[in-house]
């Protein structure tokens, strides 16, 4: 996912501004565009930082029970790249991460399967001990402990399921639990939460002010 811009009439620039850019040399038009993109960045990064999108909405909620912010880690990572002197893209220099920005400036669902979560998060080690969310899950489902005193059942605890089961155990009763067997496709649906973006408006003022800037060194 990129932000593009390429001064024009259309897209950013007044005539009198597209006059006076293209008779700059090249190497200042990339100081313009560079120091423009660095500036849609810091705005990026504010509307991240406020959980806010290009129209100052704010973003869509996440999972239930979830305080993390949204898209903190795609603020970091963007860099602005200028060509020619007529264009600025400004986009992740990592790839995969890009791809992550695009699914969350547009929102979309993501195919997931069990052989690329191995490929991503490798080969569960079985005999670990079991994740506090796997026991959280089984509690969830109803899991029972003996009890301690007297014979039958009672509701299990968190704690006890993280002190005495593996995440072999825990996968085995978790299918049981639900009986189903775990599946091996599913989708993900990403909501838009659009941080990337700008107004023609805005890029045409800030445009200017750069210019001017640039024009009185």
């Amino acid at each position: 996912m990129s932000l593009v811009i390429t001064p024009n009439k259309k897209q950013a620039l007044s005539l009198k501004q597209q006059l006076l850019l293209i008779s700059l040399p090249e190497k200042k038009r990339n100081l313009i565009l560079g120091t423009l993109g660095r500036y849609e960045r810091k705005l990026a990064r504010e509307r991240i930082r406020k959980q806010e999108d290009i129209d100052g909405k704010s973003f869509a909620p996440r999972k239930k029970n979830s305080e993390s912010k949204s898209l903190k880690r795609l603020a970091k990572g963007l860099k602005p790249y200028v060509t020619g002197g007529n264009r600025l893209e400004l986009k992740h220099k990592n790839k995969l991460t890009g791809r992550i920005a695009a699914f969350h400036q547009e929102g979309a669902t993501e195919k997931m399967g069990a052989a690329r979560m191995k490929r991503i998060h490798g080969k569960p080690d079985y005999d670990a001990p079991i994740t506090r969310g796997q026991a959280k899950a089984l509690v969830k489902l109803g899991a029972k402990a003996r009890k301690s005193k007297g014979k039958g059942y009672r509701k299990a605890t968190i704690k006890e399921l993280v002190a005495s089961m593996t995440v072999g155990q825990a996968e085995m009763a978790l299918e049981a639990l639900r009986n189903k067997k775990p599946k091996q496709n599913w989708s993900i649906p990403v909501k838009a939460r659009s941080f990337l973006g700008d107004s023609t408006e805005n890029v045409q003022r800030q445009l200017a002010i750069i210019i001017d800037k640039v024009n009185q060194r």
